[in-house]
């Protein structure tokens, strides 16, 4: 047994050296550094940034209302951003894209199922209620429980049983040996929740997107929907409290406003879309944070439907679509083309596959093997609030209608959008997945699996026995190079099959004016917690 286990221990410390080395490049561009409390804890700090007394307002603005303040609620960008700003993890991603304690203090593999973590004493809830093992206990069983069907689910469940040792410390025991498991916590959808807010949704008051209560930097003050979220600092916060004393995430559809709204200081923070880049970086009183992401831009289609059900059709739209136009022109050279849906920071991406070639007297043969010489009208769903989505929408209506597809465009309210490409709604749509664990497991057990269908994130609504054999046997293998393999072929297979068109891996551009320490990861999120006013 002592063998077996060091050889685990050994598989999971390479697997967070090739995380670490895939992650290059991908913190915040400011110059990072760690510092170690008098409790032994580490936590980033950023050396660039001098002290001062803080306070005042931070205005974030964005393009999208989160659906919900719920952590264990909608898998989206908007949400994630806002609920990791009130909400803790045990775990968290280093700058470097390693896994670091958080509301733990330290964690380590007991053997292939058994997960132990010793958890920091002395937080508190926003509310004043204690944080321990049995708050623990409830997050997690509340996100894997089946009867509550969270879209988070797949993140956390392989854990099948969480074992409260005492106060401090838990036992997570897995269905099966799973090495990234402390880089699932580390999502937002380990975020662990006041056992007073679950009590309460349980008994039927607030629901936990009404009362949301974390351990936070932030705890909520109110939320005006669809307009403008207001956090406040948490001045009981065990650790090193936020610098501002409140924190406006303020919701401003137009891409063009937001982006006036940052350059005469009106907002302070904004993800800045990549046909702006240029335009921002030019701004005398801005400057430019700059991440290397995991993400993944794609053109979806819901294969269940006609004519998108025929693999040729899907084939010939994958041609007759050139990702040069909107990787150097529509995105101005702010990312890469992708060649299959994983992003060369992804652990497990294999990047020697042989795209589908743009080739728009090849997609027309095939539409016509496909029954459709004379191409078909259709339908591409796209959110509001992204320029760059917009018009990549245009660019596909332009090149489709080469090869005879009339495309009528759809402009759809964020959270309606989500709602509708969930429930099948949709022909074709244009979205984002970001490979927040770095890992490929996330990158492609919820957009290709079966058994994650709507809003998990399979919206394209594929299926392929051999796909989930494989995604399943990923998921338990310790081995990475094994996995690897198993990656590669599944990779391979999503290539010639193309639920998706797979467009392009964008870098994370955030602008800044009138403030400094801002931390954003790897996933794209930022964390608001040290940033201060100039």
């Amino acid at each position: 047994m002592k063998t077996s286990k060091r050889l685990f221990q050994l598989l999971l410390l390479s697997l967070i050296l090739v995380l670490a080395a895939c992650s290059t490049n991908q913190g915040s561009t400011d110059t990072k550094g760690t510092d170690t409390k008098d409790n032994g804890t580490t936590t980033t700090t950023d050396e660039t940034t001098t002290n001062n007394e803080g306070g005042g307002e931070l205005v974030y603005v964005t393009g999208s209302d989160a659906p919900t303040l719920d952590p264990h609620g909608v898998n989206d960008t908007a949400s994630n951003t806002a609920t990791t700003q009130i909400y803790e993890r045990l775990v968290d991603y280093a700058a470097d894209g390693s896994v670091i304690p958080l509301l733990a203090t330290e964690f380590s593999a007991l053997d292939e199922n058994t997960w132990e973590f010793k958890l920091r004493e002395g937080v508190k809830f926003h509310d004043g209620t204690e944080f321990n093992a049995e708050a623990v206990k409830l997050s997690i069983e509340r996100i894997t429980d089946p009867e509550f069907a969270s879209p988070k689910a797949f993140i956390l469940n392989v854990i099948e049983e969480v074992v409260i040792v005492d106060p401090y410390t838990v036992h997570l025991k897995t269905s099966s040996p799973f090495a990234p498991l402390p880089a699932h916590l580390a999502h937002n959808a380990g975020s662990i929740i006041a056992p007073s807010a679950i009590e309460e949704e349980r008994s039927g008051g607030k629901k936990v997107d009404e009362n949301p209560i974390g351990t936070g930097p932030f705890k909520f003050n109110n939320w005006n929907r669809g307009a403008e979220l207001t956090l406040e600092k948490n001045n009981d916060y065990w650790g090193e409290p936020a610098k501002v004393d409140k924190l406006r995430i303020v919701v401003v559809p137009e891409q063009s406003t937001r982006v006036a709204m940052l350059e005469t200081g009106e907002a302070n923070v904004m993800l800045v879309g990549a046909s702006d880049v240029s335009r921002v970086e030019a701004m005398p009183n801005v400057e430019i944070d700059r991440v290397r992401g995991t993400r993944m831009d794609y053109v979806g289609f819901n294969v269940q439907v006609a004519p998108f059900d025929n693999v040729k059709v899907r084939q010939a739209i994958a041609m007759a679509i050139n990702k040069d136009d909107v990787v150097n022109g529509i995105l101005d050279g702010q990312g890469v083309a992708a060649v299959g849906p994983l992003a060369p920071t992804v652990v497990g991406n294999y990047q020697g596959l042989t795209p589908l070639p743009f080739d728009v007297e090849g997609a027309k043969a095939l539409l016509a093997e496909a029954g459709f010489p004379d191409g078909f009208e259709t339908t591409l769903f796209v959110n509001e609030g992204s320029q760059e989505r917009a018009d990549i929408a245009e660019l596909v209506q332009a090149q489709l209608a080469q090869i005879g597809i009339t495309v009528k465009i759809e402009v759809i309210e964020w959270g309606a959008f989500l709602e509708q490409t969930a429930a099948g709604k949709h022909e074709m749509f244009i979205l984002g997945w970001t490979t927040v664990t770095a890992d490929a497991d996330y990158g492609l057990y919820a957009l290709f699996h079966s058994g994650q269908f709507g809003s998990p994130g399979n919206r394209s609504f594929y299926k392929n026995e051999r796909v989930d054999e494989l995604l399943d046997y990923a998921r338990s293998e310790s081995d990475q190079e094994k996995r690897n393999e198993a990656y590669k072929e599944i990779s391979e297979i999503l290539v010639d099959e193309v639920p998706m068109v797979y467009l392009q891996h964008p870098d994370f551009v955030h602008g800044m004016n009138g403030v400094e320490g801002l931390f954003v990861n790897f996933s794209g999120t930022p964390f608001f917690k040290g940033v201060s006013l100039k």
